[in-house]
């Protein structure tokens, strides 16, 4: 018989991750430490036994937030992270855990970020999409499929003499210039800037931060994630001014060439909502588009959690944030993202 307890042996999991065909980056322990050490969330590792072997793991962290209730997430701030198991007893035996955890803890709704269909009772939607790149053996390959307009864009970007720099930990400064106040001017709350601190920390050489100058100016940036083959692009960012010099067209071909380059075999630009102006840039570097699914069990007596930006209350918090000063955006942001998985 298979059951679920708590986790306290990071080498085992990480085992069972390393060895499931279905694992993601964000499976992995060192992702608990980083969202621990940066937003002090609760987290719950539990693991799957049979006759004291692994058979699945699920890691869940408890969000307290004022605005959308108490939740469980798996794992939060990231586009993947659900169960992954090695039967379907196990994966129920994870499933009634959580229940039971949310039950205790009084979340209104868990969330489970599997990123691929599942068989449960669960309810699932698929809302957004992640974007994909199967990455040729050459740059010259992949430049090949873009089209005639794409290719123009770029050229014309690289004559207006962008520097571009490569870094890690110590390029995290000039990248959160640019990210917050890309942010700002989205009209979202921002992370703060220890939480990309702490990711190059307990990822030590899988982090790779782009940037591109104008003279002494950062306009642009990209901070990417390597995991195997995969780079992945969970955040960019580049300045209003600089875009009619297609700066954001130059910083996507440099990291995919440089990927090619460093052999990448796949490169994922990072979940999106279709019909939105971030997807339709996405959509012209030839992408696969994928669903991402994700599963929800809700408390008796709660609405399934639900958050439309284009609601009026939304909208309006939206436009009055955009015309915060950026140094107050970037000190009050961080309080608000932290309930905001």
């Amino acid at each position: 018989m298979v059951h679920a307890e708590l986790c306290g042996d990071p080498n085992a999991w990480d085992s069972y991750v390393e060895s499931h065909p279905g694992a993601a980056n964000y499976h992995r322990w060192c992702w608990r430490r980083v969202i621990e050490q940066t937003f002090g969330h609760e987290a719950y590792y539990f693991n799957a036994l049979k006759d004291g072997a692994l058979q699945g793991v699920l890691p869940l962290f408890f969000i307290r937030s004022r605005l959308f209730g108490n939740s469980l997430v798996s794992v939060p701030f990231f586009s993947y992270g659900g169960i992954l198991a090695s039967s379907a007893e196990a994966c129920d035996a994870l499933l009634n855990r959580a229940e039971d955890l949310a039950e205790h803890l009084g979340a209104r709704h868990i969330e489970l970020r599997q990123g691929h269909e599942l068989a449960c009772s669960w309810q699932p939607m698929s809302t957004k999409v992640t974007m994909q790149i199967s990455l040729p053996s050459s740059p010259d390959e992949l430049w090949k499929r873009f089209s005639t307009g794409l290719r123009n864009k770029i050229r014309k970007s690289q004559k207006s003499n962008f520097r571009i720099e490569w870094g890690g930990a110590e390029a995290v400064g000039s990248f959160y210039k640019v990210f917050s106040a890309n942010m700002r001017n989205l009209g979202t709350p921002v992370y703060p800037r220890k939480w990309f601190e702490a990711i190059c920390e307990h990822a030590p050489g899988k982090i790779h931060i782009v940037g591109l100058w104008d003279e002494d100016r950062i306009v642009a940036s990209a901070f990417l994630s390597a995991n195997g083959e995969t780079l992945e692009l969970p955040w960019s960012a580049s300045l209003p001014d600089t875009r009619k010099k297609y700066s954001h067209y130059l910083m996507y071909w440099t990291f995919m060439e440089w990927a090619i380059q460093h052999g990448f075999r796949l490169l994922d630009l990072g979940r999106c909502t279709p019909g939105t102006g971030t997807y339709e840039f996405k959509r012209h570097w030839v992408c696969n588009e994928l669903p991402l699914d994700w599963y929800y069990w809700v408390a008796p007596g709660s609405e399934f959690p639900t958050v439309n930006t284009h609601n009026p209350r939304y909208q309006f918090a939206i436009e009055m944030w955009k015309r915060l000063p950026l140094a107050v955006a970037n000190q009050l942001g961080p309080r608000i993202v932290r309930g905001l998985p």
